[in-house]
Formats: structure tokens, sequence, C-alpha cells
């Protein structure tokens, strides 16, 4: 077993849990130092507010192990007082309806990243799912313009390939895409070209590699090695800096859940999203990623396969903790 540093940080990039006290204790324990939670897919604006209230008063009953992060430095208090730091993040922007003065009002309390599209077409950009996608809207270049004035990650997750490219292009400040994977470890409407990667690092972007099945080759039988295989390709491509771990990680949730984030209230009728088998039930996780403090064995794993100790600490969290700081 490999030994984590004492002072090492460590960096989910997304998750998604229905948070309680047993989860939250599994990222204490394994040594997470600070995690992007989503709070909203398909809420709108009010819900989304109610949504904050609900994370603000989820970290004040749980104090003792979890912190609210709205700057960089709050990631190093956290380590320091042996907390967890919650990042906050939407997965969408429907909060913001068409309203641009929203941005600064969610900043302020504590949004930090937020996604352009959720799968579909929104009045910013197209979405990975829609078959024509229309790039970034004028809308959406003033709403990328304001998130760099303020200090909020563009999140290109869930986006479509046009408006990946004309992010990263428009876009003052670098962009993530905070959980997927390279297509070329698995052909998935939600993973990206080696074209967009290249675009991305060559403008100081950044990818969290996803841990979630439909992302996964073999899906939730995905093996480890395979894994590890992956990020060593995406090494040679990208290099080692860009990179990290967001695992969306999604615990907790009963199976509506899923199909919520699938269909929001966009549709009456039934999407299931990549499930090839119409699965209405949350995907099956590989065993070697079950939980959040899971993130260590993805370490060790990492260093077994030939990527070194030193890299693989960049990876599961010293990378995103220098991308962050050049936002906030």
């Amino acid at each position: 077993m490999t030994n984590l540093p004492k002072n090492q940080i460590i960096i989910d990039g997304l998750e998604y849990c229905n948070w309680n006290r047993e989860i939250l204790e599994d990222l204490w324990n394994g040594g997470v130092t600070a995690v992007h939670t989503t709070l909203v897919y398909w809420e709108d604006t009010q819900e989304s507010f109610n949504k904050i209230s609900e994370f603000e008063n989820l970290i004040k009953e749980n104090s003792d192990i979890i912190c609210h992060a709205k700057k960089t430095q709050d990631i190093l208090d956290a380590k320091k007082n042996n907390k967890v730091a919650f990042i906050f993040g939407f997965q969408n922007s429907a909060p913001i309806a068409n309203n641009i003065f929203l941005i600064e009002k969610f900043f302020n309390r504590g949004l930090r990243f937020m996604q352009l599209t959720y799968n579909n077409q929104t009045p910013l950009a197209g979405g990975c799912f829609e078959e024509k996608d229309s790039g970034v809207s004028r809308f959406g270049k003033a709403v990328i313009e304001e998130m760099n004035n303020l200090g909020m990650i563009v999140d290109l997750s869930h986006a479509g390939k046009v408006t990946c490219l004309d992010a990263i292009k428009f876009s003052k400040k670098p962009v993530a895409i905070s959980h997927a994977n390279p297509s070329f470890f698995h052909q998935s409407l939600r993973n990206i070209d080696n074209d967009v990667l290249l675009a991305l690092v060559n403008k100081d972007g950044f990818i969290g590699l996803s841990l979630y099945p439909y992302h996964l080759k073999d899906n939730g039988n995905c093996k480890i090695e395979d894994f590890c295989s992956m990020i060593k390709e995406l090494i040679n491509l990208i290099g080692t800096d860009n990179i990290g771990i967001g695992s969306d990680l999604c615990l907790n949730w009963p199976d509506e859940v899923v199909m919520w984030m699938r269909n929001g209230k966009w549709t009456k009728e039934i999407d299931y999203g990549e499930s090839k088998d119409k699965n209405i039930k949350w995907p099956k996780q590989p065993h070697w990623y079950q939980k959040p403090s899971d993130i260590t064995n993805l370490f060790e794993a990492m260093c077994k396969n030939g990527i070194k100790e030193q890299i693989a600490l960049k990876i599961i969290g010293t990378n995103w903790f220098y991308f962050m700081k050049t936002h906030f």
C-alpha cells in the first residue's frame, strides 16, 4: 500500500450525493480535502436559492467535519482544520433563466461552478444530446464573460462539441470539463474527443475524470487497470497538469432521481439518457469505486499501474487546487 503524504490535498471535482452523516464521515475519514458538490440540475431560480439554503444548513449541522469553500484559501484552511470543504456547483444554467444579473447573486451565496448546459439546448449553448449543437449564443458569451469577471468556473460537462470549442475560445479564463472521460476510452455522448481535449489544455483548461458507469469502458464492469491505462494514454496526449478526478459519484438516492436527472421538467416522454437497455435504475458502480474515500484506491492503483507517485498525487487533488486558484 502506498501511503499518502499527510499534507496531501485530495479533491473530487464532482459528486452528487444525498448527503448524510455516514457519507460525510466517509469523505472525512478518507482524507478528502474538498469536493465540488452538485446542488441543482433542472431547478428554477427560487428552487436553486432554496437548495443553497439547504446546503448551508447541512454544513452548519455538520460543521465539525465539513465547511463551505468560497475561495481556495478556504480549502487550505479546511486541510489545516481537518475538515472537508464543499464547493457549490450547478449542473445547468436553468437557475439563471435569461437573467445575467442572477449570476452575481448566486456567486455571492457561494456558487463557484456552473455548467452552460445539461444535455439539452439552453439559451446559452448547445447540449451534447442535441442533434445539432448551436454553439455558444450571444447570451452565452455574455454569461461566460460575467463568470470570468466574478471568478466562477465555466463547466462544459454535458455540452456539445461545438459549444465546448466555442467556450474554450471565448473564455478569458481556463474552463473545466469537471466530469467526463476521453472518447478514445469509451464512446459516449458525454465523453470528449481528442481535438477538444487538446484545445482545452492549450488554454490551460481542465478535465476531471469520471467514474460514472456510462462514461466507462465496460460500464460498471470496468477494470481499474483499464481506467489507469486510459489515464496514461491521456497523459501522453495532454500532459500531467490538467487532469484530475471528477467522480460523478451519486449515492443514497432512490431510482426516481436518476430519471429526474434525465427528464427534469422538459419532457412528458421518458428519456433514458445513455442507458442502452432503457434502465430506469441507477447503473452499477465499479466495485473499486463505491464511495468517496475510494479515491485513495484509485491513487494506489495508479501507482501500481505505471503512473509515478508524484503524478498520481497531482491527479487526485493538487492539479484541481491550482486550477481553482486561477478563479477564486
